[in-house]
């Protein structure tokens, strides 16, 4: 039986993040303001350099358009270094990390509730398809110059209506989001990224899909093999060919990005950690941490809590 692992809400990411805003800013909604409501939608900038954020798991939705600079976003298994002119969605229930690589950055980050953009569910297509989409492919997009400053304005717009709160502005805003949305759709359907995949390239991405739905339960590159239909040896080669790194690296990441989001932003005591993930003994636990980490789990959480 799976543990219930808690996933944050916009207010509470916002407060986890908070260093990185600043009090009265020149475009999206002031944290530090006496009147700001972190519920439904949040429009910030984020212009801090060299910004990192630990990984957190959130029931929101995050659309994150960058401006300037570089900056490296971890989501689930899959690494994006995200571009000036790039956008991408998270979607709900995503864990996910970041790390500026440069030394100028700006970021416009829209965050927004499921029950928010439904309330125009008509606009989504037939059972939500548009958010389905994004939901298969969550990768991010470099947009071209026509392309960037259209969805510039959208922002800009979304950013008018959300400051002036008038008449309506929550229907405009949900209609805005959703042209935002589908101009996402549209530039990830015409990207050069959605070529064919080989065979080896399809077996990755099965494998780090794979290890999303199962790393609870299953630690062993033989597992994983098992659920491909492949062996090892095949699975073993084939990541360390495609994605540089040993398979059983990409297991023991993505159970490491776990134990640092439960320790940060859960009650969850280390014994109580390690039986949610399986861990035969707390030592066990402590052992895997400390290698990867350099520390044990207790010094982590009170580094970073």
């Amino acid at each position: 039986m799976h543990t219930i692992l808690p996933l944050l809400t916009i207010e509470q990411s916002i407060n986890a993040y908070k260093h990185l805003l600043k009090p009265d800013p020149g475009f999206g909604m002031d944290f530090f303001a006496d009147d700001f409501d972190a519920k439904d939608i949040v429009l910030l900038e984020d212009n801090k350099a060299g910004s990192q954020g630990i990984p957190i798991r959130f029931n929101y939705y995050a659309l994150i358009l960058r401006l300037k600079g570089e900056t490296k976003r971890t989501i689930n298994q899959f690494d994006y270094v995200s571009k000036a002119q790039s956008l991408q969605l998270i979607n709900p229930g995503s864990i996910f990390s970041f790390e500026d690589t440069s030394a100028v950055a700006k970021t416009y980050v829209l965050l927004f509730d499921k029950n928010f953009i439904e309330g125009e569910s008509s606009l989504l297509g037939v059972e939500g398809n548009l958010l389905n989409f994004h939901q298969k492919y969550q990768e991010d997009v470099l947009l071209d110059m026509t392309q960037f400053a259209e969805v510039v304005t959208l922002y800009e717009q979304l950013n008018d209506e959300l400051r002036s709160k008038k008449n309506d502005y929550k229907i405009i805003s949900r209609l805005l989001i959703i042209q935002l949305l589908y101009h996402l759709k549209r530039a990830k359907l015409h990207s050069e990224r959605k070529q064919d995949l080989t065979r080896a390239q399809q077996i990755s991405s099965e494998f780090l899909n794979s290890i999303e739905e199962h790393y609870m339960q299953n630690k062993s590159v033989k597992e994983y093999a098992h659920l491909l239909g492949i062996t090892p040896q095949h699975l073993s080669e084939t990541i360390k060919s495609t994605l540089h790194h040993t398979a059983l690296f990409y297991i023991h990441v993505r159970l490491i990005k776990e134990i640092q989001y439960l320790l940060c932003f859960s009650d969850m005591s280390i014994k109580q950690i390690s039986h949610a993930l399986n861990f035969e003994t707390l030592s066990q636990l402590g052992r895997f941490f400390k290698r990867y980490e350099g520390m044990n789990p207790k010094a982590y959480r009170l580094k970073n809590r």
